[in-house]
């Protein structure tokens, strides 16, 4: 029987994350609610402290590398002989004795599950993983998570003869059960415009240069159709997402006052912004492995329109929970089903039905018991 639980992640962002990360938001949320006693690890970047009590069961515990270490045995001589991994198993140590039976579960990070293992063995560390990445030089029979049937399937070609459990992503129920704090005056918005809404990041794969070409095909009938853009278009200062950014920019200008830029949102604030909405829309081009911005719509109650690339089909049904973009992704074929989305009869009673389903199926209640019941399953 396990007692104890090492959480760890890429040594990006600390935790709880003061931006967009759904990974550290998934084990921050999930952790704190578990009732295994657990240390979720991480970075220790500016700000935050080397350790937080969360609760009686769960704490974090932030790594820290000095400016002399990182610029000595990071970046000059490469050898980095107390690395990341190293802490991490350390930490393990002081936190589970002897007696104690723990399992390392580290987040979307191959590599860094690679490294845990070559000195821990791979039966008690779990990877979790929360996007397609190639499982490339890791133990064929290893235990792995994953958010989706969608991501099962994938992983399954590649490791036919590893542990894989689907453990859902979720959302906290108490917090998007309050009213939201943004008014569509506060945007610039009327309350007769029909708005068109994008969050996430701007980056090629989720498909918003061809939303805003859709919208441009709207928009040349109906001045009073809005789209508006929840995140940060000046993230990346080179390379191709800066390039791509650059070119959401332009496109902006060009459709002009009906595109409404607002930058970039906190996780925790961005429910706020769905609901100004009359449908959210998520036109990824790439598969996606889950995509938390259209679980999230649903939860706020919003119509929610989607690619059917990837995962999102496998909790939104055409007409029942939401609607669904037609294949081949085309600027004609997005307009006309967002159109037909915005007019739909039945989108209340639709988006109605949506928050139901997301409310009784993606709680963070209900994803902690799923990870318990996989913990339990495998270590009996």
């Amino acid at each position: 029987m396990i007692n104890k639980i090492i959480i760890t992640v890429t040594p990006i962002y600390s935790i709880p994350p003061k931006t967009a990360a759904a990974v550290e938001s998934w084990m921050y949320n999930v952790g704190r609610r578990l009732e295994i006693d657990n240390r979720i690890v991480c970075i220790q970047n500016e700000g935050y402290s080397s350790h937080s009590d969360v609760n009686g069961y769960c704490a974090i515990e932030r790594i820290k590398f000095g400016k002399i270490y990182t610029r000595l045995f990071k970046k000059w001589t490469r050898l980095d002989p107390y690395s990341y991994a190293d802490r991490i198993i350390n930490i393990k140590k002081k936190f589970a004795h002897d007696n104690d039976d723990c399992v390392i579960f580290v987040h979307n990070n191959i590599k860094l599950f690679k490294k845990i293992i070559k000195k821990e063995g791979h039966q008690k560390v779990v990877l979790h993983m929360h996007n397609c990445f190639e499982p490339t030089g890791v133990p064929s029979d290893i235990k792995l998570i994953v958010p989706s049937q969608f991501m099962h399937d994938w992983y399954r070609e590649r490791l036919p003869n590893a542990l894989i459990e689907v453990v859902r992503n979720g959302f906290a129920a108490d917090i998007y059960a309050l009213p939201p704090e943004v008014k569509r005056e506060d945007v610039g918005i009327n309350t007769d415009d029909k708005v068109i809404l994008f969050a996430g990041r701007i980056a090629r794969d989720k498909g918003l240069l061809e939303l805003m070409q859709a919208c441009r095909i709207i928009f040349k009938d109906n001045p009073n159709y809005k789209l508006v853009i929840v995140g940060d278009p000046n993230a990346a200062n080179k390379g191709e997402m800066a390039d791509y950014q650059n070119e959401i920019k332009a496109y902006a200008n060009y459709l002009g006052e009906q595109c409404i830029f607002l930058g970039g949102v906190h996780p925790e604030k961005i429910r706020h912004f769905y609901s100004v909405a009359d449908v959210i829309a998520v036109p990824s081009i790439t598969s996606e492995p889950f995509c938390m911005v259209a679980l999230e719509a649903m939860a706020s109650g919003r119509p929610v329109i989607a690619s059917q690339r990837g995962a999102m089909i496998e909790f939104i049904t055409h007409n029942q929970t939401g609607f669904i973009f037609k294949e081949p992704l085309t600027a004609k074929s997005m307009a006309d089903d967002i159109f037909n989305a915005l007019n739909h009869p039945n989108a209340e009673e639709i988006a109605s039905a949506a928050k139901q389903y997301a409310y009784e199926n993606y709680t963070w209640e209900i994803v902690k018991d799923e990870l318990v019941s996989v913990i339990n399953k495998w270590y009996p």
